[in-house]
């Protein structure tokens, strides 16, 4: 018997050593990212704290800020986003965020039901987001669907992460070379900011009817977009479809979303529809990034306005003078520190 217990004690003792040092490995060899640190300080937030969840690609990734509105509304938010971020990572995103928060409210981003998406040509976008994400059933299933469609990435390289970064070693100056850990907390609550920009002009005719018929829907896309809205509607939570400033954009494919939200029952916002442009006020030669990005500047001003409208249509609630949300205000005033916000 005890011969039994010192071979399970020695088995316990290996199993965490080679965990503490496969885990500073990892902090060593993976690639610094801003969207994965940002997805990955989604779990410091408190349980059941969030009252907006913001899903979706870039742009929602750059264009919305949770702390401007937090400033301007008092009501609280995260987006977790990544550059093209596939339409089957954003539902595995929501479904796992959904364990953790119970929002008043879902913003669905949707621009990528137009987007064939090839996971072959993708594996960057791919790992910006799932390298944030925590071991799940939600990380699995995505996993799963990618190294079916493209042998050449593994599971295991997914699950951890070491497995794909393993050959930095040779790029690494190991004389001045630092852990990076994922972030812990973030005072951005997901949204990674773009300075500068060049100054741009809308399209002639931009978002005017035209015979162009809009372009079909991605059928992959659609369902996992079916899926999130279904699975909002099964825990009582509101969606909101959006479309935010976008110079690629037309009258058709806008057309051809409002549609589709009416069908599955939710609420469909464009921002590059002429009434709400107007009220954003955005000047294309200073608040716009490139053309399918916010600056920082025109994700103020968005944000500002959109925090009004979200507080007006969905009466959410104002935090500001809870106790349990002092955090809120420190994350702001670094915000605005590093923002350099007025």
């Amino acid at each position: 018997m005890k011969g039994i217990l010192k071979i399970v004690t020695r088995c316990v003792a290996f199993l965490l050593i080679f965990s503490i040092i496969f885990s500073n490995a990892s902090d060593y060899l993976r690639r610094p990212d801003d969207e994965s640190d940002e997805i990955h300080a989604f779990y410091d937030e408190p349980k059941d704290s969030i009252d907006v969840l913001f899903m979706g690609s870039s742009p929602i990734l750059r264009g919305v800020s949770p702390m401007v509105m937090w400033q301007q509304e008092g009501f609280t938010s995260y987006v977790r986003a990544s550059a093209l971020q596939a339409p089957s990572v954003t539902y595995g995103l929501l479904a796992e965020s959904l364990e953790y928060q119970t929002p008043e409210l879902v913003v669905l981003l949707c621009d990528n039901i137009f987007l064939d998406y090839n996971y072959v040509e993708r594996e960057g976008d791919l790992r910006r987001a799932l390298d944030g994400m925590k071991m799940s059933q939600h990380k699995y299933k995505i996993v799963r669907e990618i190294t079916a469609a493209d042998e050449r990435q593994t599971m295991l390289s997914y699950m951890f992460p070491l497995f794909r970064y393993h050959e930095r070693w040779k790029e690494i100056n190991w004389a001045e070379a630092e852990p990076s850990p994922l972030m812990g907390h973030s005072f951005k609550k997901g949204n990674v900011y773009l300075r500068g920009g060049e100054p741009l002009e809308y399209p002639t005719d931009f978002m005017q009817p035209s015979k162009a018929v809009a372009p079909e829907f991605n059928e992959n896309a659609k369902e996992y977009i079916e899926k999130s809205i279904a699975l909002c509607k099964e825990k009582n939570i509101p969606v909101l479809m959006i479309h935010l400033p976008k110079m690629a954009w037309s009258y058709e494919q806008s057309m051809a979303m409002e549609s589709f939200a009416k069908e599955m029952g939710v609420e469909y916002l464009d921002f590059d529809r002429e009434e709400i442009r107007t009220q954003l006020n955005l000047d294309t030669t200073t608040d716009y990034y490139d053309q399918g990005h916010m600056n920082l500047g025109g994700a103020i001003k968005l944000s500002q306005w959109f925090a009004d409208y979200l507080d007006n249509t969905y009466d959410l609630p104002d935090h500001r003078e809870e106790e349990a949300y002092q955090k809120w205000h420190e994350d702001y005033q670094v915000y605005a520190e590093k923002a350099k916000v007025e």
